[in-house]
Formats: structure tokens, sequence, C-alpha cells
């Protein structure tokens, strides 16, 4: 019975041990099933969020399709201004494209349309006071029965050979057309600032720039070719759409650069491929597959040709090339059959019915493609005759003590042109008088001074110059923004006076605001201020002079000054200046008027009262030293506004816009009659009854 005992209880001693680990066992696993259900709710919360990721990037890409894909456009019907009192000044040597519609040739230029008759000879002048919103067109296509032209401010234009039909893109906004290419279909509209736009005759759309992968804005080249659409990209290189479905093409793909400045055809004609892409350091071949293929390592192409049969390119730096020449970019004006073209002026050839021009900035230029003779012959020679403007880009004006006007441009230095005939009669361009930022005449020197990107150069009644720079003549700065003329009124300790010297008669002193602070010049000493003597900035745009106080338009304020003392400077954050970036400063009869960037125009009234023009005129860009005062008009040059008049005595503002080269207004003068504005692309003249 012992044994029997003893068994049972080891049996239950068993029995006990294999329940407490059962126990033990259910107790970890109920530890540990918190553990393994939070690793499946992260598992579950994680497939969740990886499927709502793929979702929002799937309608965030449809939104962006369909955000590419809306687009709004506005149609107007351009109606000729009046052109009572207006007379315009073009350059139109600068062809850009040419075209043909119902069998008349058309040239795009930078001074409007230009109609050709068979010889080849100017027949009609299409500009602003024709009803152009602008004379910069850019580019020429022919779809369905109308010209349409590209500009480069006021977006397409569309011409039956009678009336001017304007397309504004307004969403998504663009205004820079590029490029135009026309399919049996459809137009194609490449533009600088919002991509792709097509037209179909009756309505646009975005069919190219809403597929996938079109990341593209800045177009510079198209050609429709087959079943695909190459699209040239000014930063991003080469897209090609085919299929509803677009393939890259950039520099780590071949592509010799980014900037892609010309696509043509070769139309299986070559073993380089199907199409030849140019950029600005060098052109390759493209077949089937996007396969690159080298052609030319010359840099700075900006158009190809496909021409009796030779792939023609036009250069930068002037001239055409024949690419078949075995072209491995050596340096020249180009193949030594090409004659007849100018030198040093870039060049775009262009075909065109058998003929290959080539456009450049001095006028357009043909041969056909059969003729015997290599050389090219001027086409509308009249354009490059000696125009009234070297260039449409002016800067500033001035009318010196002879009724001459002194007109400052960009980059091409200065034209003067003759009060009665308004012909040109000098045309003055050096190393120095090259980028004129601001001109005005000293009657009490007889002088002319010029405000230039390398010093301030004064002319006499001969043209003779007289440089000031900063070795000669103590400029803080060479970049000189404006200058004016400031009575002294203490004594230069130790200088002495010469009524002969070439700043002007005693007691007179010349100021320049230039980018680095400013300089009086008097006596032939130069004293200089900058931000260390209190400036707001160093970088200054403008002066004017208030009874005997001089204020300095700056970055970051308009400064007051006495002598050469600042005295104090007036910002947003201290008094009713409207913007801190002053651009332009005019006084007129005791009132400083003040133009800035983004704020518009002000006034400081001789109280110290300030006057916002904002609710009249709303704010706005004011052009650097585009403001002037005839005695009872102030002249205001806005930057995409046009031209705004204020009637001082009569206190009220007219908007004038009919028939300005551009919208864009750069500068302004006037004489007892006329009334002369400078824009962006060209000067207009107004006779004083037009505004009053």
């Amino acid at each position: 019975m012992a044994q029997q005992r003893e068994a049972d209880f080891s049996r239950s001693v068993i029995a006990e041990l294999i329940l407490v680990r059962r126990r033990m066992h259910r107790l970890k696993l109920n530890r540990k099933w918190p553990v393994l259900a939070a690793a499946g709710v992260l598992l579950a919360g994680g497939v969740a969020f990886y499927f709502w990721r793929i979702g929002r990037s799937v309608d965030e890409e449809r939104e962006r399709q369909n955000a590419a894909a809306r687009i709004e456009v506005s149609e107007t019907r351009l109606r000729p201004p009046s052109t009572d009192g207006l007379t315009i000044y073009l350059n139109a040597a600068d062809v850009r494209a040419a075209s043909t519609l119902a069998g008349v040739n058309y040239l795009a230029s930078s001074g409007g349309l230009i109609a050709l008759d068979e010889g080849g000879s100017v027949k009609r002048r299409y500009t602003t006071l024709e009803g152009l919103p602008d004379n910069d067109l850019t580019s020429l296509a022919t779809f369905r029965g109308r010209l349409f032209i590209g500009t480069a401010t006021h977006g397409l234009i569309a011409f039956d050979g009678n009336v001017f039909t304007g397309y504004g893109f307004v969403r998504p906004k663009a205004a820079q057309v590029q490029t135009l290419a026309a399919t049996e279909s459809e137009l194609l509209i490449g533009t600088l600032d919002a991509g792709l736009f097509e037209y179909d005759g009756e309505r646009f759309s975005r069919r190219f720039n809403s597929t996938s992968g079109a990341d593209f804005k800045q177009v510079t080249a198209l050609l429709p070719y087959e079943s695909r659409l190459y699209i040239g990209t000014q930063d991003k290189g080469l897209y090609v759409w085919r299929e509803a479905h677009i393939d890259h093409i950039g520099t780590a793909d071949g592509l010799p650069s980014p900037h892609v400045t010309a696509l043509v055809p070769f139309n299986g004609s070559s073993s380089l491929g199907n199409v030849a892409v140019a950029t600005d350091f060098g052109v390759v071949g493209l077949n089937d597959e996007n396969a690159i293929k080298p052609i030319s390592n010359r840099p700075n192409i900006t158009s190809l040709a496909v021409g009796g049969r030779r792939l023609w390119a036009g250069l930068f730096g002037g001239g055409v090339v024949d690419l078949n020449a075995g072209d491995t970019g050596a340096t020249g004006s180009g193949s030594p059959d090409v004659t007849g073209l100018p030198g040093f002026a870039p060049t775009v050839v262009y075909p065109g019915e058998g003929r290959l021009w080539a456009l450049t900035r001095e006028g357009a230029f043909a041969r056909d493609d059969g003729a015997p003779s290599p050389a090219f012959e001027p086409v509308a020679a009249s354009l490059a005759a000696r125009p009234v403007l070297t260039t449409g880009h002016i800067t500033s004006l001035a009318i010196d003590g002879t009724g001459r006007l002194w007109v400052g441009s960009f980059d091409r230095g200065i034209d003067t042109i003759g009060p009665e005939t308004s012909e040109r009669l000098s045309h003055i361009e050096d190393d120095r008088v090259r980028e004129i930022n601001f001109v005005r005449y000293d009657p009490r020197s007889d002088q002319v001074f010029a405000a230039t990107s390398r010093g301030l150069i004064a002319f006499d009644t001969r043209l003779k110059q007289t440089v000031m720079t900063r070795e000669q003549g103590g400029l803080i700065n060479n970049s000189v923004a404006h200058v004016t003329f400031a009575d002294v009124t203490m004594p230069v300790s130790g200088v002495a006076r010469n009524a002969a010297a070439t700043t002007g008669a005693p007691d007179r002193a010349v100021v320049a605001a230039t980018a680095g602070g400013l300089t009086e010049i008097s006596g032939g000493r130069a004293r200089s201020l900058t931000a260390f003597h209190g400036l707001a900035s160093n970088h200054l745009y403008t002066s004017a002079v208030v009874d005997s106080r001089l204020f300095v338009g700056s970055l970051a304020g308009l400064v007051e000054l006495d002598g050469l003392t600042v005295v104090r400077t007036y910002k947003t954050s201290n008094s009713q200046i409207s913007n801190d970036w002053v651009t332009a400063l005019c006084e007129a009869d005791g009132t400083l008027y003040i133009g800035t960037n983004g704020g518009g125009v002000d006034a400081l009234l001789p109280t110290g009262e300030w006057i916002s023009f904002a609710d009249e005129i709303g704010r706005l860009e004011v052009n650097q030293n585009a403001m002037h005062f005839d005695g009872e008009r102030l002249y205001v040059g806005t930057g995409e506004r046009g031209l705004l008049v204020y009637n001082t005595r009569g206190r009220r503002w007219i908007h004038f816009t009919s028939g300005l080269p551009s919208q864009n207004v750069t500068a302004i003068t006037s004489d007892e009659r006329y009334v002369y504005v400078g824009t962006l692309n060209g000067l207009l003249r107004i006779e004083k009854r037009v505004v009053q």
C-alpha cells in the first residue's frame, strides 16, 4: 500500500508539474499576443499606407494632367489705333522667320510684319500702328488659310491678309511664343513660359503637355515627324512624344547640351538617323530607337535646315556652314562656298519653297537650292539700309542744345537723330559707349553725359569724348546708372575752379549714381559716399535735386542728402513711401515724384507730406529713370502698362497705349512740340496735343 501511495503521489506531482508548465506556456503565449497583435496592426497599417501613397500619387498625377490640360485663351479682333500725331521709329532689320500666305512672302522682324512683292522688295509693313499688339515678332507658320505670328510679349496673332486677331494665353499664362509648327490637323505653339499649346482651328488644347513625363515649360524647337513629335527645350534637353507616351533625352543619354536650338528631319536620306538635333555644344542625329550619333561638335549653332541635299547650320557668331562637308568645329564664318552674308551677325537658316533663307539682324538673304551661284542674295534690302535706329531696345533719351535727339540703347551705343528730317545723323559705339543706362544734356556746359556700364562719358558738340572711370576720374564704381547736376554751395578746399573743366562751369557738380555708391565730381575732384557713410544701399538707380537737397533712389529706400551728408532715409517702415526699391525720381515745381518697382508712383511735397497715387493708377512697376516732366505734365514709363501721363495742374492721370512699339516704356523726353517715348522695341514720337 505504501508503494502504491508513493506511486500515486509521484503521478500526482508529475501531473501538477505538467499542469504548471502548461499554465506557464499559456502565460507566455498570453504575453506575446499584444506584441503579435501590435505587429499585425503595424503591418496592416503599413500596407494600407503604401496603397494610400500609391493612390495619392495617382491622384496627384491625374490632377497634374488635368491642370496641364485646363486652358483659357482670350480672342480679340485687333483694330488699328488712331495714328493722328503719331510717328513710329523701328529697326526691322532683325529678321526672325519667313512664311507664305496666298502667294505672298512674309517676314517676321523686330520691327513688325513685312510683306514682300514678287521681286523680294518691301510691299508693306505692319506695325502697332496697323493693329499689331507688339512689333517684336518671333515666328511664323501658315495654317488653314491664315498666317500665325508669334510675339515676344503678346502671345499669338492670326492674320488673314486683312485683319489681325490676337490670342492671349490667360491660363496657363504665357506671352513669349518662341516657335510655331503646322501639321494638317493642328498648329503647334511652343512658348518660353508655359510649354506647348495646340490649336485645331477652333479651340486650343494642351494634349502634349498633359502627358505623363512632360515636365517642360521652355520650348525652343518643334518638329512633327511621322507619328512623333520632337520637342526641344531651353533647359531640359529633348522630349519625344509617341503614342501618348513621352521619352526624355538629356545629357546623360548623349545629348551634347540640355539647350536645344533646332530640329530638322533627314527624311530617311541619312545614315545618321531620322532627325538632326542642334544644341549650343554640337549637333547629333537621332534614330527610331532614340539612339544618338554625333554629327558635329561645332558650338553655338542657332538653327538647322536641309537644302540641296545638304545639312546647313546657322551660326551665332555669323554665317552659315555646311555640316555635310566634314565640319568638326573649326573656326570661321562658314563654308568656303557661302558668300554674301554679313559677318558676325547671328544667322538663322530657314528652308522654304526651294530656297534656303539666311535671316540675320542685318537683314534677310536667300539662295535657290538649284542656283548656279552659291552666294546668298539680299531680300528686302531696304530693311537694313541705314535704319533710323540701330536697335530697338532703348534705355534713355535726351535732347541737346541743337535739338538733336540722343537715343541710348541697351547694347548698341547711341544714335543721334535730326530734329527736322528724323534721320539718323550718327551712331556712336565703341568698347565703352555700348551699354547705355542713362543720357542727360547739361545746358551749362553744352555737353551730353552718358552713364554706361563702363564709366561716365561726356560728349561735346563735336562728339569728342571725355571719359570718367574709377581709374580716370575717381568714380566709386564704373557701372553708372544715372547722372544729374547740382550747384555746389560750399567751396572745395585746395581745388582751383576752372570754367573750362570737363565737368562744367564753376560751382557745378556732376553727381553719378553707381552700383557701388554715389560720386560727386566738382572742380576736377571726386568725392564718394557708400553705405559706410550712411547710404541705405550701395546699389543706386537714380537721383534728383529739389531746391538745395539731393535725393537718391536705392534698392533699400529713398535717401535725402545735404551736401554729402545723409540726412534721412525714407523706407516703408518709417514713411508712407510705397516701396523701398526706388527706380526713378523727377522734380516738378518743388514736388519730388518717386517711381518704385512694384509700388507705383508717390509724391513728396515741399511740406513733407506724402501722396500715393496707388488708388488712381495702381501699384505697378516704374522702369528705371523712365520719368520726365515737361513743365506741365509728368510722364511715367511702366513695365507692362504703357505710358502714364499726369497733368500736375489739373491733377488727373491719362493712360496712353495707342501705337506704342511696346507696352514696356523705358525712356521719355520732350521738346516744345513732341514727346519722345522709348520702349523695349522702338521709339514713338507723339505730338503734345494728342496727350492734352
